[in-house]
């Protein structure tokens, strides 16, 4: 086999994979580009988005027992900046 064949097989062999790398860094280029362009996090693909909500919307309370409550309790499940509702 010449010099020449030898090039022109390699030539064969690598084309699909130098394309199929091309195609790929294409479509990675093209994301982070729609991710700049994006003006919120659920347009730029981004869900969910990372972080808590600040406070439980729901207060679970059976006869005088909080059953839960915001995170922020202390170990007998009353918050300390909020009056003791099932007291009253």
């Amino acid at each position: 086999m010449t010099r020449y064949q030898t090039i022109l097989l390699i030539v064969l062999i690598v084309w699909p994979f130098a394309i199929l790398a091309l195609l790929f860094f294409m479509s990675r280029l093209e994301a982070y580009v729609q991710r700049l362009d994006a003006r919120t996090p659920q347009e730029a693909g981004l869900e969910p988005i990372v972080g808590a909500a600040p406070e439980r919307e729901v207060r679970i309370v059976v006869g005088d027992q909080v059953v839960s409550e915001r995170s922020d309790t202390d170990p007998h499940g009353r918050r300390p900046s909020a009056p003791d509702i099932a007291a009253s």
